[in-house]
């Protein structure tokens, strides 16, 4: 179940863009730091011109103001509504209310300035309430049917009930950028090395379809095969069962799986508990884990290499995966 951190009094509906006014658990970051291998993590709730409350998790949040002058340009993609210059940056804003079929009478008065997949934007919010800390064991995946149409990544309950929706934001920014194919044509690898890997399987774990998508491309692109799941404990309940196949026959399970890939945020489990579990089970000596993930910050990194992972691929960036993959796969 959900705690609660109070937001700060007047902010919900009309956030301030001082700096010393934000709240204080968006500057927490010690504090926050200390969730990794908990399985817990931290959302910003807000609404979006309904009675549902969504979140985000507050690691992508940079900080939330009132809302600013905006520039329209030209074919701007839909629900784009132009650009605003925040303390000397330009950046894209995303209205997040009419994305979600939702209208306000007047413009939206807050925006959430965010930071993943290697990008700043503004999402425009009709008002941002509090923040939770709530286990991912309380994060629930979505229904099939409504992942794809409304970009939710997860629910969770509050303490009164209510509902909240986990935003898939990745999903939301690259539909609106638009899917573009995966290349990999500079991805060579040796005939030796392709016919070695025909003998191995890469296991992934990613609770969005469209990472999972493309993750599956890149891996068919250099001709791995691939298992995949759609969140930790989906994960860690067909490793365990794999490596209990493993054991009986004597065979390690690394021979088969060299490379764990994992995302960080996953319902049920995230990818910082699911890679605790795996370096602390001797049935994976051996495999390489390896964190996918949009928050790449350096302080993700080192709380991933802290746990026992490998290495990070950046989410969305094919290349670059694709490139990084090759220093792990077996030569």
């Amino acid at each position: 179940m959900s705690t609660a951190t109070p937001f700060q009094p007047g902010l919900s509906g009309s956030a301030s863009s001082s700096p010393a006014s934000r709240p204080n658990a968006l500057s927490a970051v010690d504090a926050r730091t200390q969730l990794a291998g908990t399985n817990m993590m931290e959302l910003l709730l807000f609404k979006l011109g309904a009675p549902e409350v969504y979140g985000i998790n507050v690691f992508k949040v940079k900080e939330i103001i009132r809302t600013v002058d905006i520039t329209q340009a030209p074919s701007q993609p839909e629900f784009v509504v132009g650009m605003a210059s925040i303390r000397g940056q330009l950046l894209p804003v995303i209205d997040l209310v009419s994305l979600c079929g939702n209208c306000l009478a007047d413009r939206s008065p807050v925006m959430i300035i965010t930071e993943f997949s290697n990008s700043t934007q503004a999402f425009l919010v009709e008002s941002v309430d509090t923040i939770i800390r709530v286990a991912w064991s309380d994060v629930h995946q979505a229904p099939a049917m409504l992942t794809g149409s409304t970009k939710l990544t997860g629910v969770t309950r509050l303490r009164d009930g209510t509902l909240v929706s986990i935003l898939d934001v990745e999903q939301i920014l690259h539909a609106i950028a638009g899917d573009k194919p995966v290349s990999l044509e500079s991805m060579y690898l040796p005939v030796a090395q392709q016919l070695m890997l025909k003998s191995i399987r890469i296991f992934f774990a990613d609770d969005s379809a469209f990472a999972r998508n493309q993750l599956k491309q890149i891996l068919d692109s250099i001709g791995v095969a691939s298992e995949f799941a759609v969140n930790g404990l989906d994960a860690w309940t067909r490793l365990d069962a794999l490596a209990a196949a493993a054991e009986a026959t004597g065979t390690p399970l690394a021979d088969s799986f060299p490379i764990v890939i994992t995302d960080i945020e996953m319902p049920e489990m995230d990818g910082f508990m699911l890679t605790r579990k795996i370096k602390a089970d001797p049935r994976f000596k051996g495999i390489k884990v390896l964190l996918h993930s949009s928050m790449s910050e350096s302080s993700n990194k080192d709380k991933g290499l802290a746990l026992g992972a490998d290495g990070f691929l950046p989410k969305y960036k094919p290349a670059e995966v694709a490139e990084s993959l090759r220093s792990f796969l077996p030569t």
